[in-house]
């Protein structure tokens, strides 16, 4: 008789790992009595990754749905694969696994994300292109492939302007530019530096796209970028999950403090409930999250969406169809009563009852008098990452749930994408307990930062 199992397509191989995202899920998968199966792609660096736990690990011939298709066909006799998943936040220069994925399952009679929604999401102009075409509040928007084009562009979105790659991940090469001269010397730094970056493969791989009027517009990872018109306001995000195609806004975060550096945007400290909205102001945030994963038609996914609040209404930055960094995980957890990753599991197994319990948590988490606050520790400098001296003091710290520390000794670009030194989970007062806290974090805390490999 064959053991139910769930099958992870991995292709994070970059030098360093890049999420964590299959193990969680497989213990939630574990607990629900399915076998756990990793498949990678043949000529891989890092095979020992796709190791795992009392799971077997299959190689494909390539990254395609024929080949997950046929793995998935020749292990009939031993198991019912009974979901398919990966990371599905980012899109890879072997191709976009997450589109790949839901197609595959979607062959196989599985629950699957709408292949075409994932490809918005992980591309920035698409997702503006749809927001304009169901008349959604969103910004100007262009796709430039060198300086001519970024010149052209500029002007259509008019200054300031927000600078980044259409695909990409870790917040790497977004600048908000004033003028000209901000605006080419940041090309010329992503021209120059683009493959440094350590998500340079969530960049993608080169094709075609068509502009509103039909016109082919090339693609190239590395060269083309997106500038999109400058939002201002208050800055947040709704974590949502989709269950066919209903959309249930869990909880909306506040970021209290973002920093710029050269290359990048960072976001050092968010609260959770949002500080600064009204219980108006979050109710049309959750409608108009709704209008946007409706307008993409994102189906049977954890959704990430990223925002500002302006005078006139929330205007969405991107959509990710994964589940949000830092520790949102930890705020579904103890302000909504989820788990993210069992619910994920339940959701690619077609649980039935996953609407009427998110109804029940969604009105938790708004009902929520605690407030938690997510603090970020970054690189100063670039360098090899040695470790974090006084640690200490988050373990005597009444206010700090729990914290998660970079491993050392990887090199990090302070100055072109976020790098985790340190992240905290931390149960706050207010707004201005939170902020104390990571001032203090700052002043305590001293980030180990070497110029060379042997220090």
């Amino acid at each position: 008789m064959s053991q139910n199992a769930i099958l992870f397509i991995d292709i994070d191989d970059g030098p360093c790992v890049r999420y964590s995202y299959r193990e969680p899920h497989f213990t939630a998968a574990r607990e629900l009595g399915l076998k756990c199966l990793t498949a990678g792609v043949s000529g891989r660096d890092h095979l020992q990754r796709l190791q795992h736990d009392n799971g077997e690990v299959f190689l494909l011939a390539d990254l395609s749905e024929e080949a997950i298709i046929d793995l998935v066909s020749s292990l009939n006799n031993q198991y019912d694969v009974r979901a398919i998943f990966c990371y599905a936040g980012h899109a890879s220069a072997r191709g976009e696994v997450g589109c790949i994925v839901a197609r595959a399952s979607r062959q196989l009679g599985l629950v699957y994300s709408n292949p075409d929604a994932i490809a918005v999401c992980n591309n920035k102009f698409l997702m503006r292109q749809v927001l304009q075409k169901h008349a959604l509040r969103s910004v100007p928007f262009a796709l430039c492939n060198n300086e001519q084009e970024l010149e052209t562009g500029a002007w259509r979105v008019g200054y300031p302007l927000i600078a980044k790659p259409a695909f990409g991940g870790a917040s790497a090469f977004i600048k908000k530019c004033s003028d000209w001269v901000e605006l080419r010397a940041h090309y010329q730094q992503y021209l120059a530096q683009h493959g440094e970056a350590g998500c340079a493969d969530f960049y993608g791989c080169s094709h075609m796209l068509s502009d509103e009027c039909g016109r082919l517009l090339e693609y190239t990872p590395g060269r083309s970028i997106l500038l999109e018109g400058y939002i201002e306001g208050i800055e947040g995000t709704v974590e949502c999950v989709i269950v066919e195609d209903r959309v249930h806004p869990l909880l909306i975060n506040e970021k209290l403090l973002l920093t710029e550096r050269s290359g990048t945007i960072l976001e050092n400290l968010l609260i959770t409930p949002p500080a600064s909205f009204t219980q108006d102001q979050c109710a049309q945030i959750r409608q108009y999250a709704k209008d946007c994963l409706h307008a993409i038609g994102m189906t049977n996914a954890i959704v990430h969406l990223e925002f500002r609040l302006t005078e006139l209404g929330p205007v969405v930055i991107e959509i990710n169809s994964r589940l949000g960094g830092l520790y949102v995980n930890a705020a579904l957890r103890d302000l909504a009563g989820v788990d993210p990753y069992h619910l994920y599991v339940s959701l690619l197994l077609g649980n039935q009852q996953i609407d009427a319990k998110l109804l029940e948590q969604t009105q938790k988490a708004a009902n929520s008098v605690q407030s938690y606050a997510m603090l970020a520790l970054y690189p100063e400098s670039s360098g090899y990452f040695r470790g974090i001296e006084g640690v200490s003091f988050l373990e005597c710290s009444d206010s700090i749930v729990e914290y998660a520390q970079q491993d050392p000794g990887s090199y990090m670009d302070a100055e072109i994408e976020e790098h985790y030194l340190l992240k905290c989970w931390a149960r706050v007062n207010d707004a201005a307990h939170a902020s104390t806290l990571h001032k203090e974090l700052l002043h305590r805390l001293q980030p180990v930062i070497e110029q060379t490999l042997g220090g």
